[in-house]
């Protein structure tokens, strides 16, 4: 019996040593192996963040079309309504407000606009409930501004700040055109660009979509103008700046303007003894993404998005020659808008 068993042992005990030796001869990462399998999975990730970020660019930048194409439609409604346009902003009297707080029931915010109180300042403590609540539709999703931010300069009479800041805005409308902005280009100055009157809403007066002589679709109704109250130059924050501008979403020095022009590189001056730096732009060629003080600008490479008057949106290059600009700009300037811009 016993010799029997032993042949049986020993095939088993044979199985069980070569068993023993296939698994030690098992393939496995070596250490050599294991950092070039990383390493190729760092390129891939480095060749495919790029690609990822400009995706989530375009859907920003998309977002923020919505944004103006949803305030122009508001505006619209507004029309309809009053049979005029809200002023752009209203400067004179006690009451002093932007075409951000007249149509705020016309972008789904009545509740907002039923405690606003018209009859005094934006900037009064009787405003703040409505004033400090953040507006969705008034923020370009690719803008840094998107906390609280107080006004930052007494010398505009915005001394009564709340503890938590005002509502931001990326959004304006344009008032005019500046003879510099002209001038910087090597342009003469547009007989149809008068001062007060250029745009599709004027300063302390409304006015009717039948105004816009030039063609709803020839017309900018609003354009980006993001960042604020911080200063930027060409996509660079610089420390040690003063800023002029609260830029509160009720702010009708936040939410309408001028187009002066900007030196290339944003360069400011200071108001009273002529050094930098100081939120007052040296004048110059540049009206789009330079700096985002009294100019347009935007957090999209490239250009700005603007709505016009007909309630469409482009992309503005910010290359676009100035002499388009300024015929985009006005309203009933005669001029003759022709190509993309």
């Amino acid at each position: 019996m016993s010799n029997q068993t032993k042949p049986e042992n020993n095939r088993i005990g044979i199985r069980m040593m070569r068993n023993r030796k296939t698994n030690s001869r098992r393939p496995g990462f070596t250490l050599v192996e294991l950092l070039v399998v990383i390493a190729i999975i760092g390129v891939m990730v480095g060749l495919l963040l790029p690609a990822v970020q400009a995706a989530r660019e375009a859907a920003r930048r998309m977002q923020c079309g919505n944004n103006l194409k949803q305030l122009t439609l508001g505006l619209h409604n507004y029309e309809s309504s009053y049979r005029t346009l809200p002023p752009s902003r209203i400067t004179t009297g006690e009451s002093r407000h932007s075409w951000s707080a007249f149509m705020l029931p016309f972008i789904e915010q009545s509740a907002i606009y039923d405690i606003y109180n018209f009859n005094v300042r934006w900037w009064r403590p009787e405003n703040y409930p409505a004033t400090q609540t953040m507006i969705p539709s008034y923020v370009c999703p690719s803008s840094p501004s998107t906390r609280m931010m107080p006004p930052a300069a007494a010398q505009d009479n915005h001394v009564l700040v709340p503890a938590n800041g005002f509502g931001p805005s990326d959004y304006s409308s344009t008032n005019e055109v500046r003879r510099s902005f002209f001038e910087a280009n090597g342009l003469p100055f547009p007989p149809g660009i008068l001062r007060g009157s250029p745009g599709a809403m004027d300063r302390n007066r409304p006015t009717k979509l039948a105004d816009i002589l030039d063609g709803l679709s020839n017309t900018m109704m609003l354009a980006e103008r993001c960042g604020r109250p911080e200063i930027y130059f060409t996509g660079k924050r610089p420390s040690g700046i003063v800023v002029a501008d609260g830029w509160g979403w009720a702010d009708y020095d936040s939410t309408s303007g001028s187009v002066n022009g900007a030196s290339m590189d944003g360069t400011l001056l200071n108001r009273t003894s002529g050094s930098a730096p100081y939120a007052t732009t040296i004048h110059g060629g540049c009206a789009i993404n330079c700096t985002n003080n009294s100019e347009y600008y935007s957090f999209h490479p490239g250009g700005i998005n603007i709505s016009l008057a007909d309630g469409s949106v482009r992309f503005m290059s910010d290359s676009v020659n100035a002499a388009i600009l300024g015929a985009v700009i006005t309203r009933a300037g005669g001029e003759v808008v022709s190509g993309e811009f």
